[in-house]
């Protein structure tokens, strides 16, 4: 049986920018040279380090160290007032966050195999930067492109489509920052950021199709094994949308889980964020047996 005792220790992350992170380690009662495996836990948007201890802490009970944080502009990342910051994008979190992540566990259990399990954005940023700062074995929980053609239903594709097309734009320019706490949508998400993303939503291919960046090339050079977790009542997340980043990554060994998932299944809703709540514990052995075998 699993040792059921941790210890959580602050974390402290520095990104090569120069902007620091507030994390935590969730760390297992042995001794740090004789771990196997350390995982990074890498976030979504509107959420914060909170949503992922409880894994983190199951995680810690196999005996693998976790490392939980959050991206700049959120959290305890967050400056006063981190929601009127037109200068953090979300591709500040891919480019810089995540990376910083992955080299803070390589740098403090390098004998160990290093893990990346990434929570929509947290997966963009896992695969995007797995070429420059690698890691052993990656899993994407939810994680897909943002476009909003591709959400399941009309209702939730006008309010996502709402969201981005007008709601954005309109409070960006009467109030400095967009309210999505108020809008149901998650937690305080910096203007920059919120501005980026709608951008993204309306292109065909997403990010890929932003000249700014090389993020079909970074996803068609990194390599690696690769578990992608869908939930079928997961709106945003569903097989289409996030196959548009499997697709991708053409060199990876991809492995597509589809868990069923709604009101009158076996495992009940789970949606965009449910997987990481300790109520759908029992979705989390599948993933921790990948992380064994890996």
């Amino acid at each position: 049986m699993p040792d059921t005792k941790h210890r959580i220790e602050p974390a402290s992350i520095t990104c090569s920018d120069g902007v620091t992170l507030a994390g935590q380690w969730v760390l297992p009662f042995t001794d740090e040279s004789s771990v196997t495996k350390a995982i990074a836990l890498h976030p979504a948007t509107g959420v914060d380090m909170n949503l992922y201890r409880k894994f983190a802490i199951y995680l810690a009970e196999h005996g693998w160290p976790a490392l939980i944080y959050d991206f700049r502009g959120t959290g305890e990342s967050a400056a006063t007032n981190a929601k009127r910051d037109r200068t953090i994008r979300m591709s500040d979190w891919i480019l810089y966050d995540v990376p910083a992540a992955t080299a803070a566990l390589k740098e403090r259990f390098p004998n160990a195999k290093h893990v990346a399990i990434g929570h929509s954005v947290g997966a963009h940023g896992m695969l995007a930067t797995q070429a420059e700062e690698p890691v052993d074995a990656m899993a994407m929980i939810a994680s897909h492109a943002g476009i909003t053609r591709t959400v399941k239903t009309a209702a939730e594709r006008a309010k996502v489509w709402t969201i981005f097309n007008i709601v954005t734009p309109v409070c960006s320019r009467l109030m400095g920052y967009v309210p999505i706490d108020s809008l149901g949508i998650g937690k305080i998400i910096p203007l920059g950021v919120m501005t980026q993303w709608s951008k993204w939503s309306r292109k065909k291919q997403y990010f890929f199709d932003d000249p700014e960046f090389n993020l079909a090339e970074r996803f068609g050079k990194a390599t690696g094994p690769l578990l992608s977790v869908v939930f079928t009542d997961d709106l945003w997340a569903n097989r289409r949308a996030v196959d548009v980043l499997t697709d991708r990554a053409v060199q990876y060994d991809v492995v597509k889980r589809d868990i069923e998932a709604g009101e009158g299944t076996k495992n009940g809703p789970i949606g965009h964020m449910g997987f990481y709540r300790s109520k759908n514990r029992a979705l989390w052995p599948e993933v921790a047996a990948w992380v064994e075998a890996v």
